[in-house]
């Protein structure tokens, strides 16, 4: 059994590092282990239905709680940017986001929105059968059949809105300048803001970088990489202040 040190867990953990020497480690999924919060902890840390792992596991093994609409059974299940945790006994729907300078963490939604998810899309690629295939950040594989011009338009680093489980594509958000951008990686994850420039084109080393306006902390800089569109003019999810 793998085990994870307290005390070399991701900082964005809401645990305490000095009360046990070791805490729940993620199972391999579609997140990594530095980006993810275990479905226990979950559970146990940030809602605090269960003082014990043993009751966690009870409750997460009966199938109480839904990850992206399905049931997960799995109490190391790596849950991640974006993914909606849901308890359908009490009505209660989260979505996983990164706060700034605290990293992820849950934040309530409404039940409308418990069946929509946003997607950044990490790859692009053909398969077998001139069929094409599109890669979101939560390692979800879209394919697509028949490649119309509307499916060509699709690049890398924009987002797809999307139902859960279903996985039917609802819109499809270009990552430009006007959007919504949410910065999900860096020292500055969680500020989201309106794009207000994009650097596609940056000579080597340097890397494509994107500005966003308005945030609360104002206007800020970071790598391309580093920013989620998730909105027209306004943002398509319930974002933190």
């Amino acid at each position: 059994m793998v085990h994870l040190k307290r005390l070399a867990a991701p900082p964005h953990l809401d645990i305490q590092v000095k009360e046990y020497v070791f805490t729940v480690a993620p199972s391999p999924g579609p997140h990594s282990k530095t980006e993810c919060i275990p479905l226990l902890l979950i559970l146990r840390e940030y809602l605090g239905y269960a003082e014990r792992a043993e009751e966690a596991k009870k409750i997460i093994k009966a199938g109480k709680i839904l990850v992206d609409g399905r049931v997960v059974k799995d109490y190391k299940f790596p849950v991640g940017l974006m993914d909606i945790v849901s308890i359908p006994e009490t009505g209660e729907n989260y979505r996983i986001l990164p706060i700034y300078r605290k990293g992820l963490r849950l934040i309530e939604i409404p039940q409308d929105e418990s069946g929509i998810k946003l997607g950044r899309i990490i790859r692009k690629m053909h398969v077998a059968g001139a069929r094409l295939q599109i890669t979101l950040h939560d390692g979800r594989n879209i394919l697509f059949k028949e490649v119309t011009e509307e499916v060509r338009q699709i690049n890398t680093k924009d987002t797809l809105k999307i139902s859960v489980p279903s996985q039917t594509i609802l819109d499809h958000i270009r990552l430009e300048e006007g959007y919504y951008g949410l910065i999900i990686k860096g020292l500055k994850q969680g500020l989201h803001g309106e794009i207000a420039e994009v650097k596609r084109d940056a000579p080597y080393p340097s890397k494509p970088t994107v500005k966003l306006s308005m945030t609360k902390i104002g206007e800020v800089s970071t790598i391309l990489d580093y920013v989620m569109v998730v909105g027209r003019e306004k943002p398509e999810i319930t974002l933190p202040e």
